[in-house]
C-alpha cells in the first residue's frame, strides 16, 4: 500500500510539473513567435536583415555611370533605413567586361553591369534591340527593351540564375573613323572597324568592312595605334571615353544601339524580405531604365558639341543615302529573325512589337 501511495504522490507531482510547463510554454509563445520572425526577417516590424552588396561593373571610376551607381545606392540606402549598403566595384576590378553576368549569376559578386554584346549568342531575344535603326534615342530605346523584357516571358531564360534590376540601351551608335571619311558604301569597305556585338559584326561584314569584336575599355588603344580603322559607338563615348582625341570624321546614320544589363544574384535576391524587395522594384526597373537613358542623351548631345569644338568632320547620312546602306543592312535582320526562330524563340514576333514600339514614337 505503502508503495502504490508513493507511486501516486510521484505520478501526481509530475503530471503538475507538465502542466507547469505547458502554461509556461503557452505564455511564452507570443515572444518567442516574435523572435522566430525577427529571425526571418531581421526585425519584428518586416523591415529585412542587413545587407552590404558588391556592385561590379565595368565602367572606369570617372564614367558618369560610376555617379548613377552611387547615387542609387545611397537612394536604396535611405528608402531601406541603412539595411541595404551597395559598394561600388568600377573599373572591371573584380570581373572582365565579358565574365560580369556569368559572376553575378553563379554569385562571385552579388550585382553586375556589363554589356549583352559582350557574350555573343548569350541573350537572343535581347540582342533585338542592337539590330540597326530599332531606336532614335536611349530613352526611347530602354523603354523599349524593358517592355519587350516584361511582355515576353520567353526572355527569362536568357537571364537564369539572376533577377535583372533594369536594362537600358545608349543613345544610337555612329562610325567613327580615324584618317579616312566614310560617306558611302564604297568608301567604308576594307575598312577594319570594332564591333561591340556580333548583332553589329553581322552587318558591318555585309557592308564590305571587317568587323573586330572588342569592348569599349580596349576602344581607344586600338583606334590609337591603328589596330583598328575606325569604330562603331554611341556619341557618348566621344565624350567619357576620349575618343575625340584619335578619331577624325564622324558618319552619322543611327545604325544600332548598344543595350546592358544590371542584374542581381537570384539567391541573394530570394534572401531579402518582401518589404526590401518591393523598395528595390521601386527603384529600379522602368525607371531607373528611363533615368540611365536620359544620362546617356545628355551626354551624347554633350559629345556631339565637344566633337565639333576638337574640329571632328561630322556627316550625316541623309534618307536617300541611308537607302543604299539598308540595301547592304536589311537582309541581316531578316537573317537574326531566322537564326531566332530555329532556336525555337519567337523571333519574328519580338522583332514586329520592337518595330511596332518604335513606330509609336513618330
Amino acid at each position: 500500500m505503502q508503495f502504490m501511495a508513493h507511486r501516486k504522490i510521484k505520478w501526481f507531482f509530475q503530471l503538475m510539473a507538465l502542466i507547469s510547463l505547458i502554461f509556461l510554454s503557452a505564455c511564452g509563445g507570443g515572444s518567442e513567435s516574435t523572435d522566430a520572425k525577427k529571425d526571418k526577417s531581421g526585425n519584428g516590424d518586416g523591415g529585412g536583415q542587413e545587407h552590404e552588396f558588391d556592385f561590379s561593373h565595368f565602367f572606369p571610376p570617372t564614367h558618369f555611370m560610376e555617379e548613377e551607381i552611387q547615387t542609387f545606392a545611397a537612394e536604396l540606402e535611405k528608402a531601406t533605413d541603412g539595411r541595404i549598403k551597395i559598394n561600388s566595384y568600377p573599373g572591371a576590378s573584380l570581373a572582365a567586361p565579358d565574365e560580369h553576368f556569368d559572376a553575378a549569376a553563379t554569385g562571385s559578386v552579388d550585382l553586375a553591369l556589363s554589356v549583352h554584346g559582350y557574350t555573343p549568342n548569350q541573350f537572343p531575344l535581347t540582342s533585338v534591340m542592337e539590330l540597326p535603326f530599332m531606336s532614335k534615342s536611349a530613352v526611347e530605346g530602354s523603354d523599349h527593351l524593358w517592355e519587350l523584357y516584361n511582355e515576353f516571358d520567353e526572355f527569362d531564360d536568357e537571364y537564369a540564375g539572376t533577377i535583372p534590376l533594369w536594362l537600358y540601351t545608349t543613345d544610337p551608335g555612329q562610325l567613327f573613323t580615324v584618317g579616312k571619311q566614310v560617306k558611302s558604301v564604297d568608301d567604308l569597305k576594307g575598312m577594319r572597324i570594332r564591333s561591340p556585338s556580333a548583332e553589329t559584326s553581322e552587318w558591318l561584314k555585309a557592308l564590305g568592312a571587317t568587323p573586330v569584336s572588342m569592348p569599349m575599355n580596349e576602344n581607344f588603344e586600338a583606334l590609337e595605334r591603328g589596330v583598328v580603322d575606325g569604330t562603331i559607338a554611341p556619341w557618348e563615348a566621344i565624350k567619357t571615353w576620349g575618343l575625340d582625341e584619335v578619331i577624325d570624321y564622324a558618319t552619322v546614320g543611327n545604325f544600332y544601339s548598344t543595350t546592358m544589363f544590371v542584374v542581381m544574384n537570384e539567391d541573394i535576391w530570394n534572401d531579402l524580405s518582401e518589404e526590401d524587395q518591393a523598395t528595390m522594384k521601386e527603384l529600379t526597373g522602368k525607371k531607373m531604365a528611363e533615368q540611365t537613358g536620359k544620362v546617356f542623351d545628355k551626354f551624347g548631345q554633350d559629345a556631339i558639341e565637344q566633337a565639333k569644338e576638337k574640329g571632328i568632320e561630322i556627316h550625316e547620312l541623309s534618307e536617300e543615302e541611308l537607302k543604299d546602306w539598308r540595301k547592304y543592312i536589311n537582309p541581316t535582320i531578316e537573317k537574326w529573325i531566322k537564326n531566332v526562330d530555329e532556336k525555337g524563340l519567337p523571333g519574328q514576333k519580338v522583332y514586329d512589337r520592337a518595330v511596332e514600339l518604335s513606330n509609336k514614337q513618330e
